[in-house]
């Protein structure tokens, strides 16, 4: 509402203090967590980040059916988590999804929908199959559990220097023939592997989640002890004010939207689950060796010297970094593992995790 003067209120984007990527960013507009939320916890609550493999495996056609069995293998690794004694957020990946859509939406004779738009289209699609085969898997192998699936708004920074350098990849790996002409038409287009016929991906900003529009309905949802699917894909990326909300032409990370969640959600652990057993020192060489437990800042070090790359395994390990630093009154942990061995992770059986270190 106008200020006592008549004159609009400020916007809090234009107020916005300097951006400083290495901090944890948050976002407040005065909206209150509802009164009921703080159950006692009877589970640590963990947030799991699906990867891309859980949906649609690398190579994969990308066909309705296979994308469906994977999911139901999903489904089932998931379900071992929560029989092992842990209560479960889910989130997860689109790249593959919102790539192909946004081709789609290109080539056909209907105006193209802007990229905002196909991001919450992909929620809507892998939600939809997600939670479809985690109540099925519930009820087969152990009891009914409510599974909501909620479309998800991430508020971004209007001026996140991301906008200036995309480096996200999304849609399909494709042919450098594939890759020029895209380039042609506009897009942005990198090499993104060093390997196969198909080693081109579109690329697109990747701006900082400050955190979700929704953040007080999914608080509702997990004190009600329903299983949350949030923030599929990172969210859609929005500037947000008082009064206003504005999608945006990016996708932001979803293992950074996973630590931002794991925060705001006061969470036990951060699985991330990807199509590598954890994480690696010179991966892809012949010195390759992964890391068992390890200090966010020894993990942070080993960034800095080059270790992992932006856009691949660089977002995975500054999320889990993120997740266990900063204060807590509960000891965090960040695990990076491979899908078929989730539950063994969080035992610390398997996959690398990230823990925050001896307090100076």
């Amino acid at each position: 509402m106008p200020d006592a003067d008549g004159a609009p209120p400020a916007d809090p984007l234009e107020e916005r203090p300097e951006f400083h990527p290495d901090e944890v960013p948050s976002f407040d507009l005065d909206v209150e967590a509802p009164a009921f939320w703080g159950t006692p916890r009877e589970k640590p609550l963990t947030v799991i980040a699906l990867g891309g493999n859980a949906i649609s495996p690398r190579d994969s056609t990308g066909s309705y059916e296979a994308q469906a069995a994977a999911v139901e293998a999903t489904a089932e690794q998931v379900v071992d988590v929560m029989k092992a004694g842990y209560k479960v957020v889910l989130t997860h990946g689109n790249g593959p999804q919102v790539g192909a859509l946004l081709l789609q939406q290109e080539q056909g004779e209907p105006p193209a929908q802007p990229l905002a738009v196909c991001g919450a289209m992909s929620q809507g699609q892998i939600g939809y199959m997600l939670a479809q085969r985690m109540q099925v898997q519930l009820e087969r192998r152990w009891k009914h559990v409510p599974v909501a699936c909620l479309l998800t708004q991430t508020i971004v920074a209007a001026d996140d220097p991301a906008f200036d350098h995309p480096t996200k990849p999304i849609g399909p790996f494709m042919s450098e023939a594939r890759a020029e002409a895209l380039r042609a038409a506009g897009a942005t287009v990198e090499r993104v592997r060093d390997h196969g016929e198909r080693p081109f991906r579109r690329v697109v900003p990747s701006p900082e989640p400050l955190g979700i529009v929704e953040e007080v309905p999914v608080k509702r949802l997990i004190d009600q002890r329903d299983l949350v699917i949030c923030g599929g894909g990172g969210g859609v990326p929005v500037t947000r004010s008082a009064g206003h909300i504005q999608g945006v032409e990016a996708v932001v990370d979803k293992d950074l939207l996973a630590a931002q969640l794991g925060h705001l959600l006061n969470a036990d652990y951060l699985l991330i689950l990807t199509d590598v057993d954890g994480v690696y020192r010179d991966y892809g060489t012949a010195d390759a060796a992964r890391l068992g437990e390890v200090t966010a800042a020894e993990l942070r070090a080993l960034q800095a010297d080059g270790q992992f790359p932006e856009g691949s395994m660089g977002p995975k390990v500054a999320a889990a970094c993120r997740f266990v630093e900063g204060p807590s009154r509960r000891k965090r942990t960040a695990v990076v593992a491979s899908l078929d061995e989730a539950q063994a992770a969080l035992a610390g059986e398997a996959g690398t995790r990230v823990v925050a270190g001896a307090d100076p």
